[in-house]
């Protein structure tokens, strides 16, 4: 969703000049007919395509037949492909669970990346998508704010706090693409030999272990929490 893996404050007197975003422009103009649709609605579209006919399908012309209206009249919303991207992303993230008073920062951070990668996996395009969104929605920043809330408390520099919200979203990223990958019957080991791979194939030979109480996210996620912290503040 959003991966910032190197992050620091701007030097201001060489920031470049800022382009208007989506974000940033009236949702409508000052004269002329109140619009027919929003961009709420222009999402709603464009994420009904991507989940049942993939993000491929997403385009001008499917969004407004979608709409039962033309693809040059959506540029009275946008004004381009890629704003209606932005669109959905942010609208397909949603907005973060409210944190109990009460909850560790680890605990916030887990139950934060839970409920984000459960987006991830209910809208397999997602991953995709956020890459070719060049910038934050509002709903997007809430969950910036909420994952900084959750380590509000942490005596550790802005800079790791954000590589940390870059990792766990790499993380998210990964966990939702292996979702995706565990419909499929295909066995990816197919060339295993016990000869060449003597360590591949013993280990997975092994007979599987007991359930884990935990879960594999679950303990990435805080394995990133306590490491990338501690290594900081060393």
């Amino acid at each position: 969703m959003f991966t910032i893996y190197h992050w620091s404050m701007p030097d201001e007197s060489v920031i470049p000049p800022i382009p208007v975003s989506l974000w940033s422009r009236p949702i409508r103009g000052a004269r002329g007919p109140a619009p027919l649709h929003s961009r709420q609605s222009i999402a709603e579209a464009g994420i009904k395509i991507a989940d049942d006919e993939g993000f491929e399908g997403v385009t001008m012309r499917a969004i407004a037949r979608t709409l039962g209206t033309t693809a040059p009249a959506l540029y009275r919303y946008v004004s381009s492909r890629e704003e209606i991207i932005e669109l959905m992303v942010d609208a397909a993230i949603g907005t973060p669970e409210q944190v109990e008073p009460g909850t560790t920062w680890t605990e916030a951070m887990l139950k934060l990346a839970n409920v984000q990668l459960a987006h991830h996996q209910r809208h397999g395009w997602l991953i995709h998508a956020a890459l070719e969104a060049k910038n934050f929605g509002p709903n997007t920043l809430v969950w910036f704010e909420s994952y900084l809330q959750a380590m509000e408390k942490l005596a550790v520099p802005a800079r790791a706090k954000m590589e940390l919200i870059g990792l766990v979203t790499g993380i998210i990223s990964l966990f939702a693409q292996q979702h995706q990958q565990s419909a499929s019957s295909t066995f990816p080991f197919d060339l295993l030999s016990a000869e060449r791979h003597p360590y591949l194939a013993a280990t997975l030979g092994e007979p599987s272990s007991a359930p884990d109480p935990v879960g594999l996210f679950d303990r990435t996620i805080l394995a990133l929490c306590t490491g990338l912290t501690s290594s900081a503040s060393s």
